[in-house]
């Protein structure tokens, strides 16, 4: 009844025959008359045939329901003999957003594999919204991200702490006998905890990149206007924190950005960075799912990456 679950599985996922189908490397005919043999043991239809999709009925959730602990057992089996057999080997499926693909993960990814270079790993980078759904699904072991709330079913394992910064078009009149507050390269990449700060208030009358609602600096930024009593003029709401500094990089507007950007000492002549009062930092974390199985080959990742 069981031992071809992973094709009702398939198309319950896909919502249509074709694409499972395409999925499992199988003709429809073959998907069809497969699931129809499973349904005549079940003694029911496990879905309601639609002419765009299909639905399980009823005895269809409980089969999906069933064949999901069947699979979280066997799969928690593979990983702890993984562990038994393999030692210094293994997988690890990481999630995480695009700016921290590009400017933190490689140089985590360098100093894990010179220890361990047998392990492989898996990089998926996406939206908050994929990643979340990966991670709850199981399909990748932990995110590399921030957050903006915290989720009850999940473990927040610090690893960095990022500096908030403000980026400013240097061709911007604000930055007038603001010479003082700018703050040199040095300070950036080394952190440098005593750069003298601004009030925000001095560039209220910019316009500015935020980024949007529901990322963690979307409301960083909303309190420190609001700290200040700001109605700020915007001019682009975007997703990505990268290309909101791209943008302030083209003379386009003042933007939130961290010194994570400037890790590689990539900073442009044309914009000045400056240490705002209250900014603060954020947190950047290894987010995993409590109670799930970790193997010997994440707790070794924790143990190289996260924050001393």
């Amino acid at each position: 009844m069981f031992s071809k679950m992973n094709y009702v599985y398939t198309v319950y996922k896909e919502q249509s025959f074709t694409k499972a189908a395409e999925k499992l490397y199988v003709s429809q005919p073959y998907l069809s008359a497969s699931i129809k043999r499973i349904e005549k043991l079940v003694g029911s239809p496990l879905f309601e045939r639609r002419h765009s999709s299909v639905k399980p009925t009823k005895i269809g959730y409980e089969y999906i329901s069933a064949a999901e602990k069947i699979m979280d057992i066997e799969k928690l089996f593979s990983e702890k003999a993984a562990d038994i057999n393999m030692l210094d080997s293994g997988n690890i499926n990481i999630g995480c957003s695009i700016f921290f693909s590009y400017y933190l993960i490689p140089e985590l990814l360098k100093r894990f594999s010179a220890k361990y270079p047998k392990i492989n790993i898996n990089l998926t980078d996406a939206s908050a919204s994929t990643l979340d759904r990966l991670l709850n699904d199981e399909e990748i072991d932990f995110v590399i991200d921030t957050k903006d709330e915290e989720k009850k079913n999940c473990e927040y394992i610090p690893i960095t702490e990022e500096k908030i910064l403000l980026a400013v078009p240097s061709s911007f009149a604000c930055n007038k006998g603001l010479e003082k507050y700018a703050l040199t390269p040095e300070a950036i990449y080394k952190k440098d905890a005593n750069a003298p700060e601004v009030s925000l208030s001095y560039f209220e009358n910019e316009s500015f990149i935020l980024l949007n609602s529901g990322n963690d600096m979307h409301s960083k930024a909303v309190s420190l206007f609001k700290e200040e009593n700001i109605s700020p003029k915007i001019s682009f709401s975007l997703d990505l924190l990268a290309t909101s500094y791209a943008l302030t990089v083209a003379g386009n507007g003042v933007s939130f950005v961290t010194d994570t950007i400037f890790k590689n000492k990539i900073l442009k002549d044309n914009v000045l960075l400056y240490n705002i009062k209250g900014s603060g930092t954020r947190t950047v974390y290894l987010i995993k799912k409590k109670n799930r199985y970790t193997n010997n080959a994440i707790k070794k990742f924790i143990d190289i990456i996260k924050l001393n």
